[in-house]
């Protein structure tokens, strides 16, 4: 359930991001800015990583659990992966408060 209410938020933020990029006629620096700088986008983009991490983290539990059967790999791999989703999830939360400044 919680891969399928991840993917319908990605898909709308998504579209809504795409529908912007058509809707303004000029990207400018600072136009580009105070877009991404604002609370909703910060919050919605802040939803946006959030919800990619959790549905990377299903979908390769998933694919590990079918296809590795290997209790140790398992563990291994489980961690591993769950250290570059959470480094890159920090990161990308990170980026986004720093946009701010």
């Amino acid at each position: 359930m919680l891969q399928r209410l991840s993917a319908v938020y990605l898909g709308v933020f998504l579209a809504y991001f795409a529908i912007q990029l058509l809707l303004v006629s000029q990207w400018t620096a600072p136009v580009w800015h105070a877009w991404i700088t604002h609370p909703v986008m910060r919050f919605a983009s802040a939803g946006f990583v959030l919800a990619l991490l959790a549905h990377a983290w299903i979908g390769m539990r998933d694919i590990v659990l079918d296809y590795i059967k290997h209790l140790g790999l398992r563990l291994v791999l489980f961690i591993l992966i769950g250290l570059v989703l959470g480094s890159c999830g920090l990161w990308a939360l990170h980026v986004l408060m720093v946009a701010s400044v």
